[in-house]
Parts: C-alpha cells; sequence; structure tokens
C-alpha cells in the first residue's frame, strides 16, 4: 500500500511514518501543498491521509489536494484530518470526495484500523 501523508507539522509526519512503518506499507511526507502536488505529479497512491489546513494562505490546502486528487487519482482513498473541525469543513471534504474525515488528535489505532479497511 503507498500512501502520501500531508501535514506541516513535521511531528505528526514523524510520527505517523514511524506508525505506518510496515513492510506492505510505503509511506511518502510532504509539508507543503507544493510538494503534496509533486509527489502526487510522479506518483500514484493507494490513500492520501492530508490535513486541511497547511501553512499558506488558502487556509484549506488540503481541501484543494483532495479535489485533485480525485480529479488525477480517482481510485485514491482520501482521508481528511483537521485541528481546526467545523462541520461545514466536514461537509465540504465529504462533497469533494473523501473517504474519510477525522478531528485530530486522531488516536493512532482508529487510523491504522481505518488504513486496513481500505487494503
Amino acid at each position: 500500500m503507498r500512501i502520501l501523508v500531508v501535514d506541516d507539522e513535521q511531528a505528526f509526519l514523524f510520527g505517523l511514518k514511524r506508525i505506518l512503518n510496515e513492510p506492505e506499507m510505503s509511506v511518502d511526507t510532504a509539508e507543503t501543498f507544493e510538494d503534496a502536488i509533486d509527489f502526487l505529479s510522479k506518483k500514484t497512491y493507494d490513500v492520501v491521509i492530508a490535513d486541511v489546513r497547511l501553512t499558506g494562505v488558502l487556509q484549506q490546502e488540503g481541501l484543494a489536494i483532495l479535489r485533485i486528487v480525485k480529479k488525477n487519482q480517482p481510485h485514491t482513498k482520501m482521508i481528511i484530518i483537521t485541528g481546526y473541525g467545523t462541520p461545514e469543513v466536514m461537509q465540504k471534504a465529504y462533497e469533494f470526495g473523501a473517504d474519510y474525515y477525522f478531528e485530530k488528535p486522531i488516536s493512532t489505532q482508529v487510523l491504522l484500523n481505518t488504513l486496513k479497511e481500505m487494503k
């Protein structure tokens, strides 16, 4: 399973990469919208986990990534996570095609179980 994790918090990326370090999982990490787009232009992913709010002026870059993934890699599963969740953000995420939406802090066990369901 090839996974891309997009989040502006280095500690979150590092921790998640360690947790997902299993033989059947290959994990790339991106801290910025631009880095995520670069990865997505070069590789196909089974799952993309994206934070809604990355550093930048859009404040909802994760939703932009979601739209790009669903347009260019429609079979890729999307997990949206956020520390700034609102019912409106959740509704947008599902409207744009998110498979799952979680608010931080997210239990690593919940995330692992979700990924296992996606296999």
